[in-house]
């Protein structure tokens, strides 16, 4: 299979994945709200949690991202010694950290609920939900190896569907839980039963492709080998701390600043926006293994030719549903949770712009990571995450949460996006105008279309009677005519080429009477 024909289906199956997720999420903040008696304080125990488990991923320490790569650079030689000892080696770190986030995470809770000034009748129900959220990040780590194996062989389909069992799973076991009268105390058990399936329905599924080494090329645990993880995970720890500190400090800052309730709207109001970056970002992160062999292969030129399209198609994809984004967010997180929380929809013209910028900064500041030559930008990111928690607490209180977006958006574009474009332009060594801008201009043209249609279907909409019938036309309207026009002014003529000539017959078909060029 072509890489292109494996990315194509990494991309396609990482969809499959995040619909899952979205039906799962969707659901499962109405059966919350219901099993919890609408209980908001309660229920922003289980918002703040996953920020939680988020800083205490960073445990990691970047080995497993650094794993996933170095993988990469030994795959071509898997009975050479090398492979297995990686993997080895790899696997006993991420053992040790299992152990260390099921003791830390019980220890910093008691601490952690009085500088979130967590209610005190909440306090224990916070203390003994950490303990258990423990339990289960502890088991993601210790399965997580599979999952690497999957990535650096371009098998990342087989790891999304795993991701997409193991989703269906948590809801289920939630709603069970829930049901039989176990409260707040479901997320956490629900969680616990979709780590161990999801890492062993990956385990399977290297033992059948054969992904591990044959017996007697295993090598052994070494210290080389560490080392070699250690230096390039720290680098990559110190990008994934800054990431954290800007992408999931905003619940906190809210938390400490505007409390549980104002948490609980800021979960609500931007699980949409998380859910489509998401399907903007898999376009360059399914591309990530495909862009690490050829840089390990020295191939240059296609690396240039293939990166470009997936900045200018993640760029054009941003902005058709940044637009739809800001026309149907509001609304539906009225229909969704049936009015019981408000979101301003102001809010969503910001978040629309921040979603776009932050698809173009996963793009470049994603593939630094794969050449391993991450420099300064180690640093780059932990700065811009202290700057933004120390501003952030200022605007939340002077202007609530859109300040705090606005706070986002303005450090990203001052640290972590001028450095990503001006790093690719030298790596790619192109005039830093064609990466900044004209990259852009297919994106610019996409937006320029969509937003009138964008506008007529807000007007229109407003005649139907019920929000839901509102959100129905929004959607349905705005995501068919912005989809046709993103793929007639969104995709590169070259991209559309290679799409009609490599699609399904009937798919071809399709594609040929929408886009723009010529066959």
């Amino acid at each position: 299979m072509s890489r292109f024909r494996r990315t194509t289906h990494s991309v396609i199956s990482s969809y499959v994945q995040l619909a899952t997720t979205a039906l799962v999420g969707l659901g499962s903040l109405p059966v919350a709200l219901h099993y919890l008696h609408g209980d908001k304080a309660r229920f922003g125990l289980w918002i703040l949690m996953s920020t939680i488990a988020g800083y205490l991923s960073l445990i990691d320490l970047g080995m497993s991202s650094s794993l996933a790569r170095l993988l990469v650079d030994y795959k071509d030689r898997r009975d050479g010694g090398e492979y297995g000892s990686l993997i080895k080696t790899g696997w006993l770190v991420l053992l040790v950290q299992a152990a260390i986030v099921l003791l830390l995470g019980g220890g910093v809770a008691p601490l952690l609920a009085s500088v979130l000034k967590i209610n005190p009748e909440l306090r224990a129900d916070f203390v003994s939900l950490l303990a258990w959220q423990s339990i289960a990040l502890a088991i993601g780590f210790a399965l997580r190896i599979f999952s690497h194996l999957l990535y650096a062989n371009q098998r990342q389909d087989l790891h999304n569907y795993s991701q997409a069992f193991a989703v269906s799973l948590n809801f289920v076991l939630l709603w069970v839980f829930f049901a039989t009268g176990h409260g707040i105390f479901s997320m956490a058990w629900a969680s616990l039963g979709s780590s161990v399936a999801g890492g062993l329905t990956c385990l399977v599924a290297c033992r059948r492709l054969q992904l591990f080494p044959a017996a007697g090329a295993w090598g052994r645990v070494c210290i080389r080998r560490f080392r070699e993880l250690f230096y390039f995970g720290l680098d990559m720890f110190l990008v994934a701390l800054g990431t954290q500190l800007i992408m999931a400090s905003q619940s906190l800052t809210i938390t400490r600043n505007l409390g549980l309730e104002a948490a609980t709207v800021w979960g609500a109001g931007t699980r949409v926006f998380f859910l489509v970056s998401q399907v903007i970002w898999r376009i360059s992160d399914m591309s990530g293994p495909a862009f690490s062999e050829m840089i390990v292969r020295r191939e240059w030129g296609i690396l240039k030719s293939r990166y470009r399209e997936v900045v200018m198609l993640t760029a054009s994809l941003s902005g058709y549903c940044a637009v739809g984004f800001a026309l149907c967010n509001s609304l539906f997180v009225t229909v969704w949770l049936q009015g019981k929380v408000a979101w301003p929809s102001i809010n969503d013209w910001a978040m629309g712009l921040w979603m776009i910028l932050l698809a173009l900064l996963h793009c470049h500041n994603g593939f630094i990571l794969l050449t391993k030559d991450i420099g300064f930008m180690r640093y780059v990111y932990f700065i811009e995450g202290v700057v933004f928690l120390a501003v952030a607490q200022w605007c939340a209180q002077a202007g609530g949460m859109l300040a705090v977006i606005g706070c986002s958006i303005a450090c990203n574009l001052i640290f972590s996006g001028a450095y990503g474009v001006w790093r690719m332009h030298h790596y790619m060594k192109l005039a830093l105008r064609e990466i900044s801008w004209d990259w852009l201009g297919l994106m610019f043209q996409t937006m320029l279309r969509c937003i009138p249609v964008a506008v007529v279907v807000w007007w229109l909409s407003g005649f139907l009677p019920q929000p839901h019938l509102q959100l129905l036309a929004r959607a349905i309207i705005y995501g068919g005519l912005g989809f046709l026009i993103f793929l007639r002014y969104g995709l590169s003529p070259e991209l559309q080429r290679e799409l009609a000539a490599r699609a399904p017959q009937w798919v071809s078909l399709l594609l040929r009477r929408v886009l723009t060029t010529s066959f």
